[in-house]
Order: C-alpha cells, then structure tokens, then sequence
C-alpha cells in the first residue's frame, strides 16, 4: 500500500506555529498521513554582513519535538534547514500533501507572517496549504466553503465536507458573486440581467450535488447571496472555525498565483483558511 504524502508544517517556535502544530497533528490523525516539521533557519543579509544566519536555536526544535509528544503523533520527524525560509518551504511542499503555517510568527522585525511568508507560500506551494489562526469564538462548529463551480472549488467542497464528517460539524456552501449596474446603452449586444439569483443557484446546487450524496451524514448547507464571494466568505468566518477556499490553477505566464477572492480570505478572515489545490 502506497505511504500518504506527508502534512509538512513551518515552524518557528511561536504560538502561532505550536498552533499549526496541534492542527496539523489533528488532520494527520484523521487522514493517516505523517507529519514533517521543518524549522528554518533563514540566512538574511545586514549592511555589516553579507551572511546572516538567523537561528531559532536548539531550544525551537525542542520544543517542536515537545509539541509533537504532546499531540501523540507517532508518525512524525523534525528537520533542521537553513536558507530563505519561502524557496526552502517552496521546495519541500513538492513533496507533501499539505503545508501548514501559522498566521503570525518571528519576523526579522515582528512582521506578520500572513503579510509575507504566508501569501507567498499560498499563491505558490504545489500542495494545499493551511494558515491557521486561532478560532474567533469559542468552540465554533461550522466551516465554511466558498463555491464557484471550478475544479479546484470542487475539490474545497469535498475536503470541507470530510473534515466535517470527521469532526461531526456542519458545512456553509456559500457562492457570492458582485451585482452589476446593467448597461443603459439600447444597442450593447450582451445585455445584462439584472436577476442572476435562479442561475447562482443552480450553479451552487449542481457544484454540492455529488458531495452531498457522497457524505449524506454532513450537514450541508448552502446559499447563493448577491454580494462580493471574498466579503461573504470573510464575513461568515467570524463564527468558523475553517474557510475552505479553491487555488487558481499553473499558468505559464503568471505561475502558480491565488485567485483574488482566496488571495483576500487569507489575508482577512477571521479563522484559519485552508487553499486547496
């Protein structure tokens, strides 16, 4: 039988990455996977030196090690690398099924790590990948998934909905879209309809059909609503505990980029956001 990928999580040493850890430890339980923790010491250049080598130091990968023991994951390594922490993370998630990352961590200079490594790995990673923040409620027991009908929307819905069925929650299918102001020129050749409630709810209804035959245990819910899909997305991950969103697929020309409604959940929301590819 052929070893699942294993879950790769970054780790600094934060709370927010002990956060990923216990996560990540949570989805491996439940998919069979193995855990690889990975700490990076990044090698970063000062106006004094042209080689920094900024270390987290022994003490971070022993509590990565405490972490994990703490989680009861047997199945699991931690691994010491040094480089740029975004082309070494980069390059190790070829080979995982999902990376996992705090919202916040040690920043050369306290930076937030979802306003640099975080968009980075999420617009670029070839796997899923999970930034994870602690829940806005307590104990919040929905997750939410945003729908539009795409490949890599599909396969957010089905991940969605076996989390669920795991951790006995419920699902929000929810599909946005903007409402235009329809043209007033009499001779514009695509005239706009006013009214796209029927078709988004089609769309919506036909995109959860399969999943909701496949997990008939899942409560799924779903609904179509004429507002911006990042806004209605951001909005209902206040009382989440996961939005789950779909990646933009590799493009030559562009590389492998989020579309701009995942790029904004993950930069918003107010609960952890999975981008699944």
């Amino acid at each position: 039988m052929r070893q699942a990928l294993p879950i790769l999580v970054a780790y600094d040493g934060s709370v927010d990455a002990d956060q990923a850890l216990v996560w990540a430890a949570d989805e491996a339980s439940g998919v069979g996977a193995p855990i690889r923790v990975v700490i990076v010491d990044e090698v970063v250049s000062s106006e004094w030196d042209d080689n920094v080598l900024v270390r987290g130091g022994p003490e971070v990968l022993a509590r990565a090690e405490k972490a994990l023991q703490d989680a009861e994951v047997s199945d699991s390594s931690v691994e010491r690398h040094s480089g740029p922490v975004v082309p070494e993370l980069l390059a190790l998630a070829e080979s995982a099924s999902m990376l996992v990352v705090g919202s916040q961590g040690h920043g050369r200079v306290g930076e937030a790590l979802i306003g640099s490594v975080s968009q980075h790995l999420a617009r670029h990673a070839a796997c899923s990948v999970v930034v994870v923040r602690e829940p806005p409620t307590p104990e919040p027991k929905r997750i939410v998934v945003g729908v539009d009908g795409s490949p890599t929307s599909n396969a957010a819905i089905e991940f969605a909905c076996r989390r669920a069925e795991r951790l006995h929650t419920s699902v929000a299918a929810l599909h946005g879209w903007k409402v235009h102001t329809p043209s007033t020129d009499m001779f514009a050749s695509d005239p706009r309809s006013i009214d796209l409630a029927q078709d988004k709810e089609l769309l919506l209804a036909e995109s959860v059909a399969g999943v909701r035959a496949a997990h008939p245990d899942v409560d799924l819910l779903q609904e179509a609503i004429p507002v911006a899909p990042a806004q209605i997305l951001v909005d209902a991950s206040a009382v989440a505990s996961l939005v789950v969103v779909g990646s933009r697929g590799r493009g030559f020309f562009s590389g492998l980029l989020l579309g701009s409604v995942s790029q904004e959940v993950v930069q918003r929301a107010h609960c952890s956001v999975a981008v699944i590819r």
